[in-house]
């Protein structure tokens, strides 16, 4: 499966100087603990990695895939953007059903970002997450308390484990196959902003 690309960060949107304009100074970021302020043009390659939430959902979202979409609005320089934003962990790619999904979970916690909607009496396999009542998403239960809990626990590989140890005997999934499930829903959540990501410690 091919290798994609998440981006990482809670957006703070434009931060004018006290003499306005026309133009932000700059976009923040946050990561953690700290605060990028990225120009135009790299918060565009961030904004951008947001986009094509079906390509997310169906994990197909690459470094090329992004590129493609921002260049248009960047530039030819949009290639090196992208690098130096996964230096600087604004950005995170992971290859699903491998290790380095597993190594995702581990490395991020995951903070929701939009309302919990539970199920429906005619759809109890199917859970909601959206906002101000408009449904964004769709999920399965396991993804859903997933989402709900993730950002109680250190890592998001802690909430699996503790999620798995939950489970009734004889279930399908140990916490490892669970894993791969779940980090597979992660550029779904992320991309849809429902969900972000920001890494341990």
């Amino acid at each position: 499966m091919a290798t994609i690309i998440v981006p990482v960060g809670f957006d703070n949107g434009p931060r004018f100087g006290p003499n306005g304009g026309v133009e932000p100074d700059f976009y923040e970021v946050t990561v953690g603990s700290q605060s990028a302020g990225l120009p135009r043009d790299a918060y565009q390659v961030w904004s951008t990695a947001h986009v094509d939430v079906q390509s997310h959902a169906r994990l197909q979202f690459t470094r090329r895939r992004l590129v493609e979409l921002a260049e248009p609005l960047v530039g030819p320089r949009t290639g090196e953007m992208v690098e130096r934003m996964l230096t600087d962990n604004l950005l995170v790619e992971f290859e699903p059903s491998s290790r380095s999904a597993l190594g995702l979970l581990q490395a991020y916690n995951l903070h929701p970002t939009a309302q919990g909607m539970g199920n429906s009496g005619d759809r109890p396999e199917v859970f909601r997450i959206g906002r101000d009542g408009n449904v964004l998403l769709e999920v399965v239960p396991d993804v859903y308390s997933f989402w709900c809990g993730s950002f109680t626990a250190g890592s998001m590989w802690d909430e699996v484990q503790r999620y798995a140890k939950e489970l009734p005997a004889g279930a399908p999934l140990n916490a490892e196959e669970l894993g791969h499930v779940l980090s597979a829903a992660v550029p779904m959540i992320v991309s849809s902003r429902c969900g972000f990501l920001e890494p341990v410690g």
